[in-house]
């Protein structure tokens, strides 16, 4: 009986310490991944430095083309943990002031162009030619760009808007557009990489971020005074 009177006690008493020990690993695991981070990127341009001077994927010896090759994969490696690493931090990062879904894209994209980064730079230190695949993918990517125009404006206007924040989420804010169709009075609930989400007095709202952003944007405006009646 006593033990069960005390046990509320002692796990109220333990709340602040759990809650300690749970901010200090989360601060733990932020100096882990810029650590990380820092110390991958700066192996990978070692080695990249080292690929590009001494490196010989074309040499008739069979050893020199191994070396560079294995060189190029520790490489690949190192960099691609600096892409991980530094993808986590920013989403945790743009978490802190967006939504969940929002860091979790940017995470998405960052890796994305990241990996896509690191191949291009194996790939030209192995002298491997890809003028042939860069000129394919410029092509492909006008196409894409043209097939894709809004979707692309939202998606560049929704990182305007995170790194700018002309307003945060929670704010009560009142925007002004034509593209938009008038006013929006409510409060900002999300801020996507394409949409800003919106509760307004008619209800929920998703607004394209490129509209958003072009749009004249305020502070929801004070309560008038009631005048006491006579």
């Amino acid at each position: 009986m006593a033990g069960d009177l005390c046990a509320p006690q002692l796990s109220g008493a333990n709340l602040p310490m759990k809650m300690s020990m749970i901010a200090t690993a989360s601060a733990a695991q932020v100096r882990a991944d810029l650590r990380r981070a820092g110390a991958a990127a700066a192996f990978s341009f070692a080695v990249l430095v080292v690929l590009a001077t001494l490196g010989q994927p074309q040499s008739p010896d069979l050893t020199p083309r191994l070396l560079t090759f294995l060189g190029a994969v520790v490489f690949a490696v190192s960099a691609a943990v600096a892409v991980r690493s530094t993808a986590n931090e920013l989403a945790r990062v743009v978490g802190a002031r967006a939504s969940a879904g929002t860091s979790s894209n940017l995470r998405l994209w960052v890796t994305i162009i990241g990996y896509l980064l690191v191949g291009v730079l194996a790939l030209t230190v192995l002298h491997v030619p890809i003028e042939k695949l860069l000129l394919s993918g410029a092509i492909t990517g006008v196409v894409i760009g043209i097939a894709a125009q809004q979707a692309l404006a939202n998606l560049f206007a929704g990182l305007v808007l995170l790194t700018s924040r002309p307003f945060d989420v929670g704010s009560w804010i009142v925007l002004r557009s034509g593209a938009l169709g008038g006013e929006y009075h409510g409060q900002v609930v999300g801020i996507g990489l394409t949409y800003t989400e919106m509760i307004t007095e008619e209800g929920p709202f998703s607004l394209p971020n490129a509209s958003v952003l072009a749009a004249a944007t305020g502070g929801r405006p004070a309560a008038k005074p009631s005048t006491p009646s006579l």
